[in-house]
This record gives C-alpha cells, structure tokens and sequence, in this order.
C-alpha cells in the first residue's frame, strides 16, 4: 500500500522544467527598423533613381555626340 501511494505521488511531484533552447545565431547583420524606415524613405528613394536615370541620360547623349561628330567626319 506504501508502495503504490508513493508511485501515486511521483507522478504529481513537480518536474523539473527543460532547459530553453538556446536562440539561433543571427545570419547577418540585424537592422534596427527605425533605422531601415530612415535609410528607405520614399524622398531617399526618388533621388537614387533621379541620379542613376540622369546618369543613364547622360551616356546616351555622349553616344549620341560621338556618332554625329563619327557622321559629320565620314560626310
């Protein structure tokens, strides 16, 4: 009878809790959001592309140049 009270009581003894997992590393480097809305703004944003748009123009109109002097050379 002994026996079987104490098997009853192990069972609702309190169990000793697991360990956590440990948390993952991180892959890179972690960005702050505040941050992140910053650095992409919608006004950062449009002067990018207004550099790279006016870049690309200016390219096709030094080839441009370059092939109107080549023409008025040949003629």
């Amino acid at each position: 009878m002994m026996l079987q009270i104490q098997q009853l009581l192990s069972r609702f003894k309190k169990q000793p809790e697991p360990e956590p997992e440990p948390e993952p590393e991180p892959v890179g480097d972690i960005v702050n959001i505040e941050t992140f809305k910053e650095t992409f703004n919608p006004q950062n944003i449009y002067k990018a592309r207004w550099v790279w748009y006016h870049t690309i123009m200016a390219f096709e109109l030094f080839l441009i140049i370059i092939l109107l002097i080549g023409i008025l050379i040949k003629v």
